[in-house]
């Protein structure tokens, strides 16, 4: 079941990761590096914004209408989501009256406004994920990307440059949340309960602290670079962090799309073992879609920035990628696998815990090596701040869910990872230069003997998947 619904969810996630990298492509053409560093700004403010007032919302709608399936909780996350905004009505004016001296206005407003529409859109696509409605979850989140796509070339054509193309995107993601609550196959929303209010607030609210530092965290790398350095560095970094979580994280959001609801069921219905084996087919699919892209990324970075960004941003993003990339797996492996243990075990401070200790470690790696190494200072920074996350996740998890782990499960991936990086490496050393040419040859044949060793050695049992598939068709 969780292949099937993986396929599902992966398309629902690839298609988007397809339309971010020509967006990036586009977007890199059309704007200067300073002006892409007032929409990666813009953006950081939204996830600041959004991790504060909204997570705690999609997380309780997560953690409780996956496991309730005959309870409706879209009433009361309505309410929530209501007294939200008014809670943020309330701060509003304080927070632009302090942040205003050093940043613009109207990018705190679109700011804002970007996470306003990303709450109530990701709220939305939780419930379709929650109630295993994968076809709708796919539509809306595949019409969203290229509304955001269509929207955000429009603004800048227009002349709106780096703010225009956030509140471009903000909008997009608004229509998104509106279209979301067209459902005319939906039963009727129930009222909200407030016993329901409360159980999201006991769970969700702590996890506030917890998505505002971890929002710090994501965010802090950007932020520091265009303190220290300006704009136009930030810019630059932005779309280098940006490529590889285009696809890496909405490959991991389909793995988590297909997985957590059906652990959160396991667990609540059929026990310990079972939800073990759920775990097990977890990070085992997981490292089995991050780990190519992870290779492709690192050991083709000429090609591919040769190829997908502008002129201006090539010589950063070729030194870069390798780095962020390496960084990418180890925070994805924190967030769509480590992290469910807390979920699990209903321990929401651990979370908290964990994300304060890395924002600190963080900020006190970043601006030192920032000013000593310029951008490959930040990139360093992340890397070692993911890989400590990462040790830190796992002593905390000794105090919620234990997680299982099999190495000789996991061995399958990580050799055909190795295959596939020794075929990207010998292709890019004969075929040589950049370009589209370059890039489709060295990307093939890295594809090619990956899913050749995938399929030799079994991964996520997809040789006897399929071998079971055609044997029900030839029945037939």
């Amino acid at each position: 079941m969780l292949n099937r619904y993986f396929s599902i969810y992966l398309g629902a996630h690839l298609v988007p990761a397809v339309i971010g990298f020509i967006a990036i492509t586009a977007y890199t053409r059309l704007l200067n590096p300073a002006e892409y560093g007032v929409y990666v700004v813009g953006m950081s403010i939204a996830g600041i914004v959004g991790a504060v007032f909204f997570v705690w919302i999609r997380l309780s709608v997560s953690r409780y209408q996956a496991s309730s399936a005959d309870v409706d909780f879209r009433g009361t996350a309505m309410v929530a989501y209501g007294l939200t905004l008014a809670a943020m009505g309330c701060v509003a004016p304080a927070a632009i009256l302090l942040l205003s001296p050093d940043v613009n206005v109207y990018l705190l407003v679109g700011g804002v406004f970007t996470a306003l529409a990303v709450g109530a859109f990701d709220i939305a696509q939780e419930f379709a994920r929650a109630t295993l409605r994968p076809y709708r979850y796919a539509a809306i989140g595949i019409t969203r990307a290229v509304l955001g796509l269509a929207l955000g070339w429009l603004a800048i054509e227009l002349g709106w440059g780096g703010l225009g193309l956030l509140c471009a995107v903000g909008l997009s993601f608004l229509i998104g949340a509106v279209l979301n609550a067209i459902d005319g196959k939906a039963p009727r929303i129930s009222r909200y309960r407030r016993d329901q209010l409360m159980q999201f607030a006991r769970y969700g609210l702590p996890l506030s602290l917890g998505g505002l530092s971890m929002a710090l965290y994501s965010t802090s790398d950007r932020l520091v670079v265009a303190y220290l350095l300006g704009p136009d560095a930030a810019g630059k970094f932005g779309v280098a962090a940006d490529l590889p979580r285009q696809f890496m994280v909405m490959l991991a959001s389909s793995v988590a799309a297909a997985t957590f609801p059906i652990v959160f069921r396991t667990f609540s219905g059929e026990g310990l073992a079972a939800t073990r084996e759920r775990l097990n087919e977890n990070i085992e699919l997981l490292l089995a879609v991050i780990l190519p892209v992870a290779v492709w990324l690192a050991l083709a970075a000429d090609q591919v920035a040769g190829t997908l960004v502008g002129q201006d941003f090539r010589a950063s993003v070729t030194l870069l990628l390798p780095i962020v990339a390496l960084a990418r797996v180890l925070g994805v492996i924190n967030q769509f696998y480590l992290q469910i243990s807390f979920q699990l075990a209903e321990r929401p401070m651990l979370p908290v815990i964990q994300s304060i200790i890395t924002l600190v470690l963080s900020i006190t790696l970043m601006f030192p090596l920032v000013a000593a190494f310029d951008l490959l200072g930040a990139a360093y920074a992340t890397l070692v701040t993911e890989a400590a996350g990462v040790v830190i996740t796992i002593v905390l998890t000794r105090k919620a869910f234990v997680l299982p782990f099999e190495p000789r499960r996991l061995a399958g991936v990580l050799l055909a990872s190795a295959v596939m990086g020794v075929a990207i490496y010998a292709t890019r050393s004969a075929v040589g230069g950049t370009g589209l040419i370059s890039l489709m040859t060295v990307s093939a044949a890295g594809g090619v003997a990956y899913a050749a060793a995938a399929w030799l050695l079994n991964v996520v049992r997809i040789r006897t998947s399929m071998s079971s598939f055609l044997r029900l068709r030839m029945a037939h």
